[in-house]
């Protein structure tokens, strides 16, 4: 038979029952418009994150390389540099190094020694300067203490459950780098279930950045240099050498080990967190495609019973069952499809709505379009092919 024919028949049937069909498509047009939504949405939320970890348009990536010392006390006991003026020459020279500098930590987090029950330890320090994190117990940390330069902390229920309760942990005094401070508030800890950073436990100790600045030594807070890549080399490489090369030659070799972090790597975990986020997301959404198709199977059935006559005229003129079968099939699968596209389209609408009041630009992209049209033609497929079989199998003499 023409496949002109074909379609022009599907679409007159389409046509007899314009309000079922329109009806039927709604659950269709309901789905696609989510996921295409949800899905624009992720992509954009991906590419907005992934840009905000890397360097604007025209600068140079770079890569830190750290020391780590086997011997923590003498680490930060220490006023021998980490990394000498020979250690910067030699990975200067390396191929793909633009530059080389010496950096400092960072002065928003350290780590300081404390001792707790009588045993040392050393814990990570938060410095902060206007307000703290929300406290279970006491009070932030705010500007007033980093102005006043106060010897005041917050520390994390986790570290003093074992001495005090959250209440009683409030007045009490607490060592942090050989300096007395005052614990003023007490949070819970809370444990990072993403697995994006390990699954570690939040516990940092907050104290003003100006009381850490006035009573503890930062002689030596260069542990680190920062390498500047050319264009056309992978940072990991360039890190890779550098870090082969200090360990054979680096000052502090046998002091402890050179590390760095590569920012790429947590860029492709983050991305594939991101995508399997979106694709959950929006497989919940299209289970309404599910319930769609069911739609569409339902309306099939209804179609065929009623068109039970035609059928039999059909079958006696010489059509086969394939043929039969074939027409109810395009008549689901068109049905969708047109579901689909206004589906997508409505996609569209709600990405620019979203656009709008979202800090980040949605993204539509081929994928997007073409899922949104495969589904569609997909559930119109697979939920039209039971009642067109049935349609296809039907007797002349039982018809007629």
């Amino acid at each position: 038979m023409n496949p002109i024919v074909f379609f022009k028949g599907a679409w007159n049937a389409l046509l007899k029952n314009k309000k079922r069909s329109f009806l039927t498509m709604i659950g269709i047009i309901i789905g696609i418009a989510a996921v295409s939504t949800i899905m624009s949405i992720g992509r954009g939320f991906e590419k907005y994150v992934l840009e905000s970890l890397n360097p604007d348009e025209g600068e140079l990536l770079t890569v830190d390389i750290q020391f780590k010392s086997d011997d923590p006390d003498w680490m930060y006991e220490t006023n021998n540099e980490l990394f000498s003026d020979m250690d910067l020459q030699t990975v200067r020279f390396l191929p793909g190094v633009h530059n080389v500098e010496r950096s400092g930590i960072n002065l928003d987090f350290t780590t300081l020694e404390t001792i707790i029950d009588r045993k040392e330890k050393q814990v990570s320090i938060t410095m902060i300067e206007d307000k703290g994190r929300k406290i279970l117990v006491g009070r932030q940390i705010d500007f007033m203490d980093n102005k006043k330069k106060s010897r005041v902390t917050v520390v994390p229920l986790t570290l003093i459950k074992e001495q005090y309760s959250s209440e009683e942990a409030i007045g009490k005094g607490i060592s942090l780098g050989g300096q007395l401070y005052t614990i003023v508030g007490v949070y819970e800890s809370e444990l990072d279930e993403s697995g994006i950073f390990g699954g570690f436990m939040s516990d940092e100790v907050e104290i003003p950045l100006n009381s850490y600045l006035r009573y503890h030594d930062q002689g030596n807070t260069e542990n680190q240099i920062s390498i500047t890549v050319e264009r056309g080399f992978l940072p990991s490489k360039v890190a890779d050498k550098s870090v082969l090369l200090l360990e054979e030659e680096g000052s502090m070799k046998t002091r402890g080990s050179y590390e760095y972090f590569d920012m790429s790597a947590l860029d492709d975990g983050l991305s594939k967190v991101l995508k399997g986020i979106t694709l959950f997301i929006a497989s919940v959404a299209g289970i309404s495609l599910f319930i769609a198709g069911i739609g569409v199977m339902n309306m099939m059935y209804i179609s065929v019973s009623e068109r039970t006559k035609e059928i039999g005229i059909r079958r006696a003129l010489g059509a086969t069952q394939k043929s039969i079968r074939a027409q109810f099939v395009l008549e689901g699968v068109l049905m969708t499809s047109i579901g689909g596209v206004l589906g997508y389209l409505f996609g569209l609408l709600f990405s620019a709505i979203a656009t709008s009041l979202l800090p980040f630009s949605t993204e539509i992209d081929l994928l997007t379009i073409l899922i949104s049209l495969g589904v569609s033609s997909a559930v119109g497929l697979i939920f039209s092919y039971a009642p067109a079989n049935a349609a296809s199998k039907k007797e002349i003499i039982e018809i007629l």
